[in-house]
């Protein structure tokens, strides 16, 4: 559990037949007088369970009571209120995103779709577009997101052409990554700059601009923040439509537990949601998955009468309140850009781009007091670093605080791209959770290629060399910045191929048994729930997930074919395939 998490009240646990601690109010084998028979909520059978767990690794049948998992294959003796038949079903422990926005993720399901899978050219994009506009009054936003141009010729949208495709009208165009967009000439003026004349440079983000000064449309990390402002007008209703969506699709894609790395809780952000809404959902069974959110870190302040040094929430509110629906996890920081967008901070420059060594959101200084303010108020702390400049940086300041106030922590990089050998060492020494996307290596993987070189991308979204580090290393996505299918991205661990079939850092290939316990335990220890969440095991939450083939049977190059038949939360069955 992470340091300063908190813990329910329950009573004394018990050690299951299996391992494992079961709590009070689960049948225990003990229990089981001559004669008696103990009664269940649910008992799963006739399934094909990989649990995780080494000291039982395989079996057919869990008994589920009170949400918990009871007994897992030792149910002969039990009686169940319910049986469900799996019909030899391969199942896992329920499927766990470490890094995926929910809020954004809803909110692009709703946008204009330009991803590469569906746009493939800049006539589409703005097609796309104009056919959104035609159903949107005279000023209605036209949303878009998920361009990538390195799938159009290297090309980048313009507001002059999208002024054209959408009649005048405010039009906010994210690029994939999530790192840059382009608004039209109407959504400048809505942020206060009419004509797109005056725009400012911003410290940590790039606007590019033609030969008269003017922006023509690009504008890059921090430089966001003044056009999402403006756009980020969303109604309540649209952000619980929002998570409406993002709760279907994930269910549908097996995920039980969520790490959302930044919600809103000060200030504007594309997408808008707050712990407000999260609330609000759960409490209606809107979203079912388990959320572990992190806050941004301009949330987090000095708080009167506390010690010198500390930033934190408003009654020192910390990583780890909440319950096991929905709780506080990590603060996020933002140190760099994006690999995709060329603007991660390097120590080497992009290829055909000497000049350009990425953007640093904050200065050494600022993350190194940051951090360590963080730190010392009791938080777990996630940085975004995807630049290997940038990871030395964070490596550097986690490394101080730790000095300062040595303490059993987590903190986490979210993302870990460009790492040298040197900087997985020094990663695991320190005890630091890396966060990569192995989506990112089919999603992106050509792009990156391009970017930084062959030489450079052997190191890139590691994942064989952390686990042999002795590391324990979570699966995500980053949704919506790839699909948040998570059956993609374990085949991409797994196999390591661009979408143009080049191989990707082969030598970090891993089996499907590690990418799948990156996928349920991993992602648990990361959030500090594994005692929870990860493993099919007794006194866990019954949270599974089950497929249409054996993933650990077939060829491992099909295993992006494989769709879920069922998912399970709390010995719920919340979606099933008919």
């Amino acid at each position: 559990m992470v340091a300063g998490a908190a813990h329910p009240v329950t009573a004394p646990a018990e050690t299951g037949p299996h391992g494992g601690d079961v709590p009070a109010g689960i049948p225990r084998r003990d229990d089981r007088k001559a004669g008696t028979c103990m009664r269940v909520d649910v008992i799963f059978e006739n399934g094909r369970f990989w649990t995780g767990d080494s000291r039982h690794p395989e079996a057919t049948a869990v008994a589920v009571h009170h949400g918990r998992i009871a007994a897992v294959d030792d149910v002969g003796e039990l009686a169940a209120t319910h049986r469900h038949d799996l019909g030899g079903a391969r199942v896992v422990p329920g499927l766990h995103d470490a890094h995926l926005h929910f809020g954004l993720t809803g909110q692009r399901l709703a946008d204009v779709n330009l991803r590469p899978s569906r746009i493939g050219t800049l006539d589409g994009l703005y097609d796309a577009l104009a056919e959104r506009a035609a159903e949107l009054p005279p000023d209605g936003w036209v949303k878009a997101s998920g361009y990538d141009q390195n799938f159009l010729d290297g090309v980048h949208p313009t507001a002059e052409a999208i002024d054209k495709a959408v009649g005048g009208r405010p039009c906010i165009v994210e690029h994939v990554s999530g790192h840059m967009v382009v608004a039209s000439t109407a959504a400048f003026a809505l942020a206060g700059y009419p004509d797109r004349i005056a725009f400012p440079d911003i410290p940590g983000g790039r606007v590019f601009r033609g030969e008269d000064g003017r922006a023509e449309g690009l504008l890059q990390e921090a430089a966001m923040h003044p056009i999402r402002e403006a756009a980020a007008g969303v109604t309540d209703a649209e952000i619980a439509r929002n998570l409406g969506l993002a709760n279907a699709q994930a269910l549908s894609y097996g995920l039980t537990s969520i790490t959302d790395p930044g919600v809103v809780v000060d200030g504007s952000l594309r997408g808008g949601v707050a712990l407000h809404h999260l609330l609000t959902a759960v409490a209606a069974n809107t979203i079912r998955p388990r959320m572990t959110v992190m806050p941004f870190h301009t949330a987090l302040h000095a708080v009167p009468g506390g010690p010198a040094g500390w930033r934190t929430l408003d009654w020192g509110v910390r990583t780890g309140l909440g319950d096991d629906r929905l709780r506080i996890g990590p603060v996020k920081i933002f140190s760099d850009g994006s690999l995709i967008g060329r603007s991660a901070a390097v120590h080497q420059c992009y290829c055909g781009e000497p000049d350009n060594l990425g953007v640093l959101q904050l200065s050494p200084d600022e993350l190194h007091d940051a951090l360590i303010a963080y730190h010392l108020a009791g938080w777990t702390v996630a940085t975004h670093a995807i630049g290997d400049r940038a990871i030395d940086h964070v490596l550097d300041a986690i490394e101080e605080a730790q000095r300062r106030r040595p303490r059993e922590v987590r903190h986490r990089i979210e993302h870990f791209a460009i790492a040298t050998g040197e900087q997985v060492a020094r990663c695991a020494r320190l005890g630091v959770v890396p966060v990569p996307q192995g989506v990112f290596i089919s999603d992106f993987g050509d792009g990156i290629l391009d970017a930084i070189g062959p030489q450079r991308a052997a190191g890139t979204y590691r994942m064989r060399s952390l686990l042999d580090a002795g590391m324990i290393v979570p699966g995500s996505t980053d949704s919506p910045v790839s699909d948040a299918n998570p059956l993609v991205s374990i085949h991409d661990l797994v196999n390591r191929l661009t979408s143009g079939g080049k191989p990707f850092a082969p030598h970090e290939r891993v089996s499907v048994e590690d990418a799948l316990t990156a996928y349920t335990y991993g992602s648990a220890f990361a959030a500090g729930r594994e005692s929870e969440v990860g493993r099919i095991r007794p006194g866990q939450l019954a949270d599974f997930t089950a497929l249409s083939d054996d993933i650990l049977a077939i060829d491992p190059a099909g295993i992006k074919e494989l769709h879920v038949t069922k998912t399970v939360i709390g010995g719920e069955v919340v979606f099933e395939d008919r």
